[in-house]
């Protein structure tokens, strides 16, 4: 095989394969704005307002346990939040993102945010990985998200590797 059609090939490959490219800048601004609408602390209030304009109509959130699952509307999680926050019951709560893997097909993306917790109450302090798969579509031009879907890292499920970042 000669020189140009191998470089012509391997430029076509790039070009099907790189990761999302002119999306990365919204796409980005929305997992930051997740982050940081639901986080807070007792000098700063979460955002919910700015939480729920990220996601589609009809978007759930679903926690996934070992032996269960609970599933919430984006609005349903801004009222629990605020119960707990408001009978005092949970003081702060930070949520960062460690690393994270993308993939894109036509107007969907999926993304596995792995992510540190870091809570707060009267008794306690807990920080807990673990992994939110994130469901964005692109609805009337803009990406939303769909779905998150969070899993708490264990002893029996430790994140994998290759979702953590690398030192």
């Amino acid at each position: 095989m000669s020189a140009k059609p191998f470089f012509i090939a391997l430029i076509g490959l790039l070009l099907c394969t790189s990761p999302v490219t002119a999306q990365d800048a919204s796409v980005d601004k929305i997992i930051t704005d997740l982050y940081q609408s639901i986080s807070f602390d007792q000098d700063k209030k979460p955002d919910y307002e700015r939480f729920k304009s990220l996601f589609t109509d009809g978007a759930q959130l679903i926690s996934v346990r070992d032996t269960s699952s609970y599933r919430l509307t984006p609005s349903n999680y801004e009222k629990m939040m605020n119960e707990q926050r408001s009978s005092g019951k949970l003081l702060s709560f930070v949520e960062e993102e460690l690393h994270r893997k993308t993939d894109h097909f036509g107007n969907i993306i999926q993304v596995f945010s792995t992510y540190m917790t870091h809570l707060k109450t009267p008794n306690a302090t807990d920080s807990a990985r673990g992994i939110n798969s994130i469901q964005l579509i692109k609805k009337n031009g803009k990406w939303k998200v769909a779905s998150i879907i969070w899993y708490r890292e264990s002893k029996d499920y430790p994140i994998p590797e290759k979702y953590l970042p690398s030192n």
